[in-house]
């Protein structure tokens, strides 16, 4: 009777006690690595707790446990390698998740994982209670996004491997003296031109070269075509279907940039500033930005002399554009590349027209589609004869 009294007794006690109040919020920062992640934590304006090393699946069940413990749980990894496959499963478990672009977190002249995490869940925690220059948040691609994306790299990254393969035939020829080697040796007219003048012994390692190339040749052309098909509208002048179509699918969602600048730095098109009291000095461009996007856009301005005469930036910069000092024609790309990625921001966002930019259109793409009408056999004739 004792034993059940003092039982009871203290069940009533226990139900008497409060449950642990839930935190507000926990930070969680993770340097992300193939084989294991270190995770920092922090709770509230605590102190960083010790990191612990987690495998994916021991990450994510941690993860789940800090929901349950706070009102909210915010994360941040940098990108990498690794995708955003972490983001979304975080995503999935009710996890504010981010993720940063890649940055040095150096302290000092010590750096090793556990730092990094620290310093990620430092950073976090700062752009959380609104420093916003504490992290550079990427804009995470859906997956259909990123599938699009993935099609149109590798095209570029096809077109990178030909060159690489080609520099070997040309790098073996020119060793022996051969220095006019064209750069497109392996097809057919410039191989049987070629042939006739190397030795046996340089044309059985080409041999080997030129069915990667050929294949490569191949690819190439058909991942050409299906960019260019996806375009299905009038484009200005020169800007090129292809160009358009990658550049869209690097970008995603031109309405994330509220203002001109952003786009400019976007694309790395933002000059170096060194000022100081009422001294003003400003430099090169830095190059921050997304290099994918800063060569199409280039590659577009130097059509745009012969396809449109008349667009504004390209009459205020054409001495320059045409001059033989190779340094003035670079900075004159640069800068009317910057104005045409502002003004294609314009016409996307809605903000502007083509023909009010002083661009001109060209048709758009005819899309041939089966009908009905065009499949059934034709009348018959009516002729009596």
């Amino acid at each position: 009777m004792i034993t059940l009294n003092s039982t009871l007794a203290e069940q009533t006690s226990n139900n008497n006690v409060p449950e642990r109040a839930k935190a507000k919020e926990i930070f969680l920062g993770i340097d992300a690595h193939l084989s294991s992640n270190q995770v920092a934590r922090k709770m509230d304006n605590g102190a960083i707790l010790p990191v612990q090393s987690l495998s994916f699946e021991e990450l994510l069940l941690f993860a789940q446990k800090q929901t349950k413990l706070a009102e909210k749980v915010y994360a941040v990894y940098e990108a990498g390698p690794l995708g955003y496959v972490l983001y979304r499963n975080l995503r999935k478990l009710g996890v504010e998740a981010c993720v940063s672009a890649p940055e040095c977190l150096e302290q000092g002249k010590r750096k090793f994982n556990k730092l990094d995490s620290r310093k990620l869940c430092s950073r976090l925690y700062s752009y959380v209670q609104g420093d916003r220059e504490m992290m550079r948040v990427v804009k995470v691609p859906e997956p259909e996004e990123e599938q699009l994306r993935a099609r149109s790299r590798q095209y570029n990254q096809l077109v990178n491997r030909r060159k690489a393969i080609s520099a070997q035939g040309r790098a073996l020829t020119l060793s022996q003296g051969y220095s006019s080697m064209s750069n497109a040796w392996w097809r057919p007219i410039a191989y049987r031109q070629w042939s006739r003048l190397l030795p046996d012994w340089i044309k059985s390692q080409l041999e080997v070269l030129r069915p990667s190339l050929e294949l490569l040749d191949e690819q190439i052309a058909e991942r050409k075509k299906e960019l260019i098909q996806s375009n299905h509208e009038a484009l200005p002048k020169g800007f090129g279907a292809q160009t358009m179509v990658q550049m869209e699918r690097e970008i995603g969602d031109w309405g994330r940039f509220s203002n001109r600048r952003k786009v400019a730095c976007f694309f790395g098109f933002v000059p170096q500033e060194h000022s100081t009291g009422t001294g003003q000095r400003l430099g090169s461009i830095t190059k921050v930005g997304s290099t994918r996007l800063r060569a199409l856009s280039i590659e577009l301005v130097w059509r745009l002399p012969r396809c449109q005469p008349n667009y504004p930036p390209v009459v205020q910069w054409r001495q320059c554009l045409c001059s033989h000092n190779r340094a003035q024609k670079k900075k004159a790309a640069v800068a009317v590349a910057r104005r045409v990625i502002i003004d294609i921001w314009r016409m996307r966002t809605g903000r502007k027209s083509p023909q009010e930019l002083g661009l001109i259109l060209t048709p758009a793409p005819r899309v041939k589609k089966a009908t009905a009408d065009q499949n059934a056999a034709p009348p018959a004739s009516t002729n009596p004869a």
